[in-house]
Parts: C-alpha cells; structure tokens; sequence
C-alpha cells in the first residue's frame, strides 16, 4: 500500500521515481523497500516526504493495518453503508479526505463515492474519481484477487455492487453482492441489506428460484428477530419477485403489505418512492392506465407534504411516469406537455435518454421519419449499454419499418435481428 501511495503523490508532483530518491538511496533499495522486501528508514521517510510534499507520517503510516487503523475503517464503512437519505451532510464532511493510514482514506473516499451517486451528485462524484479514486480502482478494482484489510474489501465490493448497479449490470452485481455477503454477520442490518441487493439481482437474472430462497431465509431473520422495521423493505423486493414472475396480483398485495407496515420503518420517505414506483410501473406496464394515472396524482399529492428540495428531486420521476402513461395511451398532447417538463427538470443521463425517446415516438406519431430515426439513434447507444428491453423493443421495431420505409433493407434487416434476439431473451 506504500508504494501505491508513492505512485500517486509522485504522479500528483510530476516527478519521477529516480529523482526522489536522488541522493537518498538507490533505485533498486528503493524498490525492495515498495515491495515490503526491507522496512522504510524513518530519516528516508522524512526526506521522500519532503519532497512530496507530505508530512513523514503520512508516508510512515500508509500500509498500517493495525487494531486501531482497522476498527476506524470499519466505522466507517458503517456509518456510510446506509440509504444515502439515512446520512446526514455533517456526517459526510466530518469524515476527513486525507488519513495517514491508507486503509482508512480509502474506505472513506469509496463510501463517499456510493453517497454522491445515490444522490445524484454528478459534481462531487466525479470530482472524487478525477482527483482519487481512478487511480486505487486501477490498483485495487479486483478484490477477490487483492490480499486487503476486511473493511476495505467490503468498501469495494459494496462501491462495486453500485456502480454495476448503475449499469443494469446485474451478473456483476450477484458476484460482488454474493462475495459481500460472506463478509457480513448473519441477521445484522447490514447482512439484511445485501440480501435485499441479491434478491434483486437474482431477479433481474431471471434465478427466480433463488430470488424465492433469499426471500424466505431474510423474512425467517426478520421475524426471529424481531426487526420489523424491515418489512416493507422486504416486501418491495417481493413484488419484484412476484411480478417477474407473472403473478401481477401478489405482486401489488405485496406492496400494499410494505405500505402497511411502513409504521415500522425508519426511512419511510425512500420507502414511499419505492412503493409508489413499482406500483405504478406494473399498473402501467399491465395496461391499467387509470389506477397507474391514479397512483401518479395520489403520489404526487404525497409529495406536497415534503420538502420542497424533496419534490424538485422527484419532480423528473414523476414526469418519467405521466410520460409512460401518455405514450401507452397514445395521447400525443398529454406526451409532448410531459417530455416538455421532463426536459426542464432532467438532471440525469437516464432522463435525458428517455426524454429524447419520448420525442422520437412523438416524432413518428406526427409521421417525420426524419426526426424519428435522429432521435432513435441518438438514444440508443445508451440504451443498449444499459440493456433496456423496455426502450429497445419499440425503439428496434420502430427503426426497421422505418428503414423497411426507406428501402435501406440491409438496415431493416439489422433492427429485426436485433428485436428477434431481444424478444428471444426474454
């Protein structure tokens, strides 16, 4: 871990390996020393330090893994390893950016990446990777395969299971959920929250049987346990389940549980999304556009009892839902007012996206081909990386007969094969 931290202060001051050591110690020694061959003179450290720029401990102390430097890493790890809305600012800016042990400045500048991208926090995000991260993700991007102290391959693996997350990527997601799991005590809330992530993800994989496993095994903690305030968490999962697999009834039983016993929960405000999401997903991927139409306003007049930082953040989810429900009903007015709002309010990739898919049905509705095929092509790279079935099926379709149209048949034919192998797959 000190050698790591050498490269990046070293690549930080632009200067090479053999002009800090210049006059100090020879290159070779040095290496040994990178390669925990030999201990790290505390007169050497001093000077390399000085001429990095750092105090002497911050070079002393990077490889620490004792006792202390792993009881704070791991503190961290559960103070950051909550819904984001469960954390507070102060907590977040409490936690320094810089520590002399390596273990611990780490784990915090992963967590801290978790935390800006559940939030949304494009800026802070990225600002995190640019000046830090990219380059231990580099190093240390495979846990399994890197001997590390245990709180900083849960912080990976927990960072890796999000951003694979972020990218529908949900094969990705069961490996390091699965890794993660083993890592965790049985029956504690952080155990419980992996196995929700597993449920998800052995879901989204079309493992249903396992998906029905994990349900059973976390509900049987949650009742042996008392931890009641878990339910409606669990149950969100359920419907998942139950709705995957058909069963569209015990899918929105499911959620009426979770809102009924919401009473129990401590973070009702994600939980009421959560709920109000999946609810009006089904009811409108089902064809009941009238409840769904219904739930959206219900939703929506919840909301008026938040703050109003909470309904800006929901208002581009919101418009997401009134946009589907026009788009099934072919209302082209209603859709074209709500993709107008949707693009006011988007403040993510995946809004924009659907913004612009939005506008490529209202573009072929109004027969301008044109407009059709630009708006199509200009969201469908994005689409395809996040493997949208939803937003591929009629974006393939609409694009062969379009093509098919055109007479560019070698195109037709390409969007077939791809809609034939999507709807193959499902």
């Amino acid at each position: 871990m000190l050698k790591e931290r050498i490269e990046l202060l070293s690549k930080r001051k632009q200067i090479s390996r053999k002009d800090l050591v210049e006059g100090l110690v020879t290159q070779a020694h040095f290496a040994n020393i990178l390669a925990d061959r030999y201990p790290l003179p505390e007169d050497l450290a001093e000077a390399i330090a000085g001429r990095l720029g750092v105090s002497p401990s911050y070079i002393l102390k990077a490889a620490a893994q004792d006792e202390e430097t792993i009881e704070r890493a791991e503190v961290i790890f559960e103070q950051m390893s909550v819904p984001a809305s469960a954390i507070s600012e102060d907590t977040v800016h409490a936690l320094a950016d810089r520590d002399d042990t390596l273990t611990v400045e780490l784990t915090t500048a992963l967590m801290k990446a978790v935390y800006y991208q559940q939030l949304n926090d494009v800026t802070a995000h990225e600002y995190i990777h640019t000046s830090y991260l990219n380059f231990y993700l580099e190093k240390y991007g495979r846990p399994d395969d890197i001997d590390l102290p245990r709180p900083l391959v849960k912080a990976l693996l927990f960072y890796k299971i999000q951003y694979y997350r972020s990218k529908m990527a949900f094969v990705d997601v069961l490996t390091h959920a699965t890794r993660l799991s083993e890592l965790a005590l049985p029956g504690s809330e952080f155990w419980l929250s992996v196995q929700n992530i597993k449920m998800e993800a052995y879901i989204q994989v079309k493992q249903y049987e396992e998906a029905k496993q994990v349900f059973e095994l976390t509900m049987r903690h949650v009742y042996d346990q008392r931890m009641f305030h878990r339910l409606s968490g669990l149950y969100v999962a359920y419907s998942g389940y139950c709705f995957a697999m058909g069963l569209v009834q015990e899918a929105l039983s499911a959620l009426t549980m979770a809102e009924a016993n919401l009473v129990y929960a401590g973070n009702q405000g994600d939980l009421v999304t959560a709920i109000a999401n999946n609810r009006i997903v089904m009811l409108t991927m089902t064809g009941e556009l009238d409840q769904a139409q219904a739930e959206i306003e219900r939703f929506e007049s919840l909301l008026q009892q938040e703050t109003e930082e909470t309904q800006l953040a929901m208002q581009p989810l919101v418009s997401v839902y009134r946009c589907e429900v026009a788009l099934a009903r072919k209302n082209w007015g209603v859709l074209a007012q709500s993709v107008d709002q949707l693009l006011k309010c988007a403040t993510t990739q995946d809004q924009q996206m659907s913004a612009t898919f939005y506008h490529s049905h209202l573009a072929l509705a109004h027969g301008d081909r044109e407009v059709f095929m630009e708006r199509a092509l200009a969201c469908l790279p994005y689409f395809e990386s996040a493997q949208h079935v939803m937003r591929l099926e009629p974006l393939y379709e609409g694009m062969a007969v379009v093509s098919e149209d055109q007479r560019k048949y070698k195109e037709a034919a390409m969007y077939y094969r791809k809609l034939v192998y999507l709807l193959r797959k499902k």
